[in-house]
């Protein structure tokens, strides 16, 4: 399967866990499920499907046994006591962990972390094939690029010494500035979108990562 496959599957996936079994079995644990790379929350609602499965434990035993599911986080304690007080007032339908309802939600869990997984080993490739070239370097330095959209980058644009000004590879891109405009009638000033529209689409795609990081002045 290809990056955009996997990346495609993993999305509607995730569509069905947000919008459908979290909305019913525990629907407040989803603003912890900040970034689609958030793979430690998978391993924890695969433990702690529901918030009964969470608060039939006392608080410092459910962080005992969640401590090492939650992986590397920064205040992990403060964390994972704050889903222990959520799962507490959770709205989520009563249902026991061993229900058929619960296995078939551990299903879409298992199916997105291994998309997730697949996906991880994809860029993993794409470093790994891509190491010694300077500008695959160059372009993950920006916020919000990885290998993948690197990749994509150089695929689409071929050698980018080739534009002599930036708005050359706007224009390219289609991220260009242009006005419709007939006779007396001036139209609003919007991006062109006449160039490389998978271009566009990782510029994009990085964007909204950039403005999520903290780390930089995107946001």
């Amino acid at each position: 399967m290809t990056h955009a496959q996997v990346s495609l599957e993993k999305t509607r996936t995730q569509h069905r866990l947000l919008t459908h079994y979290l909305l019913l079995y525990f629907p407040e644990i989803e603003r912890y499920y900040c970034s689609s790379r958030s793979e430690w929350l998978l391993d924890l609602l695969y433990a702690f499907p529901t918030p009964a499965s969470i608060t039939r434990l006392p608080m410092d035993e459910f962080v005992k046994q969640a401590w090492p599911v939650a992986g590397r986080k920064v205040a992990k304690q403060r964390l994972l006591e704050g889903i222990y007080l959520t799962a507490q007032s959770s709205i989520g339908l009563p249902v026991s962990k061993d229900s058929e309802a619960v296995s078939i939600f551990r299903v879409v869990l298992s199916e997105l972390k291994h998309l997730c997984q697949l996906r991880h080993q994809l860029e993993e490739g794409a470093e790994h094939h891509l190491n010694d070239s300077s500008d695959f370097q160059r372009l993950q330095k920006i916020p919000g690029i990885g290998p993948i959209l690197a990749l994509t980058i150089l695929a689409e644009a071929g050698d980018l010494r080739r534009f002599h000004h930036h708005r050359q590879f706007l224009k390219f891109c289609g991220l260009d500035l242009s006005t419709q405009q007939s006779g007396q009638f001036r139209g609003a000033t919007k991006l062109s979108k006449h160039g490389n529209a998978r271009l566009r689409c990782a510029f994009w795609m990085a964007a909204t990562i950039a403005v999520r990081q903290t780390e930089n002045s995107f946001s």
